[in-house]
């Protein structure tokens, strides 16, 4: 698989490694996210790089949903945090939040999601999630929600 943005730093999805050690082999291989949060964290990156074969790749095909929906391109993603990860057989569980920023300002998008591991494939996959989003009030002077250390006017708002 291809990705659409290169990532040469640090991975976006937080873990201290750089992205060609971390989410890129998943990106290349999806077999290769041996638990539901490496593959979570996986994901987020690929919505990072807008890497949407990958998401379409570790989507379950019960729940997935037509390439087309992915591509949006207005939602810059800027960071994640995982609060839970739980794994029992074949299924798996992955708590998360992931702030945003879009067209609406910024955002946080908090969810668990569901994965299933198929066997035949080798792999685990997304299948769905309950999300819960809501605005954040950030104002211009506020720290930058990605974690940056800046003023958001300085960071993320800047524009």
């Amino acid at each position: 698989m291809t990705m659409s943005k290169e990532t040469p730093g640090p991975c976006p999805c937080g873990q201290p490694r750089r992205f060609a050690e971390c989410c890129a082999p998943i990106h290349a291989d999806p077999r290769r996210a041996r638990t539901p949060e490496a593959l979570m964290r996986a994901r987020y990156s690929a919505f990072v790089c807008e890497a949407h074969a990958v998401l379409i790749a570790t989507w379950d095909p019960a729940t997935r949903p037509r390439a087309e929906a992915l591509a949006s391109g207005a939602t810059r993603w800027l960071k994640l945090t995982v609060h839970d990860s739980t794994q029992q057989d074949e299924n798996g569980t992955v708590t998360f939040s992931a702030d945003f920023i879009d067209a609406g300002g910024f955002q946080r998008l908090t969810e668990t999601s569901r994965f299933r591991f198929a066997a035949d494939a080798d792999q685990w996959f997304y299948v769905d999630g309950d999300a819960q989003w809501q605005r954040l009030d950030i104002g211009r002077n506020a720290a930058c929600p990605c974690g940056s250390g800046l003023k958001a006017k300085r960071c993320c708002a800047r524009g």
